[in-house]
């Protein structure tokens, strides 16, 4: 496995030891989140470990950049396939008067992966599918 620095393997393993499991899941979420330093001072705006669980209110809050905003999708979306997201204004339409859902624009791969993490996202798919090479 790959870090993109040594703190990052660091709070990787820290997290790991506070996570209840140690499935493709947490591994994957965890790998992601301590990857840069926007994710890792927030964690806790990211993942509820008492409840062990996303918070997904954390996608939109404003420590978020463009780089770290697209990790926490794709932690997000390993986690759960989450594919919806509040900020992007093409997420809720009207039908009826109702709000609905459409998958957002901003899970594509080609918008996720379009960075300079995207050699770190690929070993979270490693983790997340049990893929050991």
């Amino acid at each position: 496995m790959i870090f993109y620095d040594e703190e990052h393997e660091k709070m990787f393993n820290d997290l790991c030891k506070k996570m209840p499991y140690l499935d493709g899941y947490h591994l994957s979420l965890a790998y992601l989140l301590t990857m840069d330093h926007v994710l890792r001072d927030h964690i806790g705006s990211l993942y509820d470990g008492k409840k062990d669980e996303i918070v997904f209110e954390g996608l939109n809050e404003p420590f978020q950049t463009n780089a770290s905003s697209k990790t926490t999708r794709l932690a997000f979306n390993l986690w759960n396939g989450s594919v919806y997201d509040s900020d992007d204004p093409e997420t809720y339409i009207n039908k009826a008067g109702e709000k609905s859902y459409v998958p957002s624009k901003y899970y594509a791969p080609d918008n996720i992966f379009n960075c300079t993490y995207a050699p770190y996202y690929m070993e979270a798919l490693k983790l997340r599918f049990e893929v050991f090479m």
